[in-house]
């Protein structure tokens, strides 16, 4: 809109001199009135002289009084007379997100792409609107676009570069935070990602380069020095040691309550045998263990999920010494402890935790399952019927119980069972979902159909009950409409859930409809890192759309992700393989 803003100017000057700041009457001027002359007749302004500008400055009033609906039409008038205008196609969209059309302000954005595809306002505001559905590759595409055309933008050359790095795609990420580097010297952040990307490659003396002028243009900065940490721990020299310690030093100096640093140094003293001063410093730690959840937080990140296991297990084990009781960190220990693969123990420390903590219930499901681990499946499902007499009214003990016999192959006892438990609480569809799924298992198809629709006309928006049932029908090839119909839903309800996806894509398969069912499957392979079955199903729509090389990778994936109890399976999917093959 070239001339909108001088339009807006003139329309100001135009209002305000309607209004008649002297005083006087709009019909008559004050020379008319000193001379007596006749009034002059005024032309009534017709809707269509009315300009683009005017529409907008309606706009405008409209929004300081909150009135976002007749906002949004005074702006769609603007835009009938200035079509091409991006500052309003800019406000309307964001009057539809701020009044929660966000469906229209996505198909007016990509409008907006299309007709100023070099607009990087335009750009961003599109990557925004469709941050959760818009791929992968298309992001990428736009995000490069933008720093063509804005080479500073430092928002977008961080968000392609994370990109990259959780794509583990090191050479462009290297390559974006060098230019990064490049283009803004004096932006910490800049030096701390490259420094990342050295880390990565194993260039730990670049890495630590970057690090320290990191930390040099933000001196109060902790991540760079916890990666400089992990570098002194590599390389492991006398000096690099004394490196370590100053290090976690100058992180207490400049936050001293950070207890990854705390449980570091204390780890630290622990291997170096240096034994009193670290049960003293395990010590002060444990006493805000129940005060301060943050703790048990940083110790399970940086030790349990991070796959630290021995240091998990030094690190719970030593807390533990200055309150042996205390459940939260017996929990842990145990945890700690199925990491290293030492069941015992880990049962040893999930027996100490009471009914009364929150982990109660998950305690027992591992107790339960570590005893399978062990070759011990009497005495897991005996473990769990004697927590059942204890707590009989329990849900949760009651599913994990029949889950156990359902995993043991006795079948008819878990449908005994869960059926007695349902004549208390005929309306639980947790417990009916249980008895619908090990009915199935049991060859009881239609009694299995059959409860999971009961559980419908329970609770009709139960997502996990619609995809068994539409999976069901898919699979076996009927009421393929309504099985649609019933996965829509469910994905609706559950939108990021894999299952479902799967699901959708293989009745778009029965349909014979191959390329939707390739678009839904590949999301869910990507969502369940190509689950044994739904990579199975990708191979088959991939065959079907004569893709015989995809065919072939995604049933090597789905051979290379199955457990044991997919032995069937994996014979399956081996002669499909051996097919492929065969045609070449």
């Amino acid at each position: 809109m070239n001339k909108c803003l001088i339009c807006i100017f003139l329309m100001c000057i135009f209002m305000t001199a309607a209004t008649g700041c002297t005083g006087l009457s709009p019909r008559t001027s004050h020379e008319d009135s000193l001379t007596g002359r006749a009034e002059k007749p005024i032309k009534k302004i017709q809707q269509e002289d009315l300009s683009a500008a005017y529409y907008y400055l309606e706009s405008r009033i409209h929004i300081k009084n909150r009135k976002y609906s007749k906002a949004i039409i005074s702006l769609e008038k603007a835009l009938a007379k200035d079509p091409d205008s991006f500052i309003l196609v800019q406000n309307l969209i964001q009057l539809h997100v701020k009044t929660g059309n966000e469906a229209m302000a996505i198909s007016l954005v990509e409008e907006l792409a299309r007709k100023h595809p070099d607009n990087v306002d335009g750009l961003l505001m599109l990557i925004q609107l469709k941050k959760d559905t818009i791929e992968e590759k298309k992001l990428i595409s736009i995000l490069n676009r933008i720093l063509i055309l804005d080479p500073k933008n430092k928002s977008t050359f961080l968000r392609l570069g994370k990109i990259y790095l959780d794509k583990e795609d090191d050479a462009q990420a290297k390559d974006l935070f060098n230019k990064m580097v490049e283009q803004f010297p004096d932006y910490y952040v800049a030096w701390y990602y490259q420094g990342q990307v050295y880390m990565k490659e194993k260039k730990y003396t670049l890495a630590e380069k970057s690090f320290l002028k990191s930390i040099e243009l933000e001196p109060d900065l902790i991540e760079p020095r916890l990666q400089l940490i992990q570098i002194y721990e590599i390389k492991n020299s006398k000096e690099e040691k004394k490196k370590i310690m100053d290090t976690y030093n100058d992180i207490l100096k400049i936050e001293p309550e950070n207890y990854q640093a705390r449980l570091g140094k204390a780890l630290y003293y622990y291997k170096n045998n240096e034994k009193q001063k670290a049960d003293k410093a395990f010590e002060a730690l444990a006493q805000h263990v129940d005060s301060d959840s943050r703790l048990i937080m940083a110790a399970f990140d940086e030790y349990i999920s991070e796959k630290k296991n021995n240091d998990a297990v030094i690190i719970f084990t030593q807390l533990l010494k200055s309150d042996p009781d205390n459940a939260t960190l017996n929990f842990f220990t145990a945890m700690a402890y199925e990491s290293v693969e030492n069941p015992e123990k880990a049962i040893s420390h999930y027996f100490k935790i009471p009914p009364d903590h929150s982990q109660y219930k998950s305690s027992l499901l591992k107790i339960a399952y570590l005893y399978k681990d062990l070759k011990q499946n009497r005495k897991a499902t005996a473990f769990l019927e004697e927590k059942h007499r204890q707590h009989p009214e329990d849900i949760d003990i009651i599913s994990y119980l029949a889950s156990f016999y359902e995993s043991d192959l006795k079948y008819e006892k878990a449908i005994d069972f869960l059926e007695k438990k349902l004549e208390d609480h005929p309306e639980n569809t947790s417990l009916l979902f249980k008895l619908g799924a090990v009915l199935d298992k049991a060859g009881y198809k239609d009694q299995s159909l059959d409860t999971m629709n009961k559980i419908l006309q329970i609770d009709p928006e139960d997502a996990s009950a619609l995809n068994y049932l539409g999976y069901s029908y898919a699979d076996s090839g009927i009421k393929l409409d309504e099985a649609l119909a019933m996965l829509q839903k469910a994905n609706e309800i559950r939108p990021d859930d894999g299952y479902i996806i799967d699901s959708l894509g293989w009745v778009h398969f029965k349909r014979g409809e191959y390329d939707k069912a390739i678009e839904y499957l590949e999301k869910a392979a990507e969502l369940t890192s190509y689950e044994t079955v739904i990579a199975d199903h990708l191979g088959d729509a991939y065959l079907k759309a004569d893709m015989p090389e995809k065919a072939r990778q995604a049933y090597e994936k789905s051979i290379s992700n199955a457990t044991q109890e997919d032995k069937e399976k994996v014979r399956e999917v081996t002669k499909k393989l051996e097919a492929i093959k065969n045609r070449k």
